[in-house]
């Protein structure tokens, strides 16, 4: 038995090098064979998902500054605008990955890496736009038409992924290591 420490020791040799790029892209999963057609797919969703979250965002803005009054409609205006930069923050790094980012999201909303939570996320969402009721008039309408339209986005995330599962294999940012 040595007593010297591992970086004094001599290092084992580098394994052979290969021929293709081995680092996987983002919003990838090597293990899986995904159709052609499924990137394109996944980035639908996830603009889609964007402009949701600018909306919602929007709508919770709009419902904290047009209430009257001290309501339960503030929280729910709140949460709606928290959730909203939450979602956006995933969708952006679906796009561009930062470690320093995903890892601190994978670790406290790790149901966002999973198509399903991500869709039971998206749909709870929406009913949370459908809560806004004692705001004024335009916060009102916009909660209501954004939270229509997560809706019918959860569903059709679900559906799909439930149809096709194959377009929405590794439809998740990849990071170097999730410690």
């Amino acid at each position: 038995m040595s007593f010297e420490p591992a970086w004094a020791s001599t290092p084992a040799p580098a394994p052979a090098a290969s021929t293709g790029p081995t680092v996987p892209q983002y919003g990838t999963n090597p293990t899986t064979t995904a159709p052609a057609n499924a990137g394109l797919v996944q980035s639908a969703f996830s603009i889609l998902n964007l402009a949701l979250s600018v909306l919602m965002a929007a709508s919770g803005i709009m419902g904290v500054a047009k209430n009257t009054g001290f309501s339960a409609d503030i929280f729910v205006a709140l949460y709606m605008f928290l959730f909203a930069v939450l979602l956006f923050t995933y969708e952006c790094m679906w796009w561009k990955s930062v470690d320093s980012i995903v890892r601190p999201l994978r670790k406290n909303f790790g149901f966002l890496f999973g198509i399903k939570g991500k869709a039971v996320f998206i749909i709870f969402v929406a009913f949370l736009n459908f809560g806004l009721n004692s705001a004024a008039e335009p916060a009102k309408t916009l909660g209501l038409a954004t939270g229509i339209c997560f809706l019918i986005n959860g569903v059709l995330h679900m559906a799909a992924y439930l149809k096709y599962p194959e377009y929405m294999e590794g439809s998740v940012p990849v990071v170097s290591s999730y410690n």
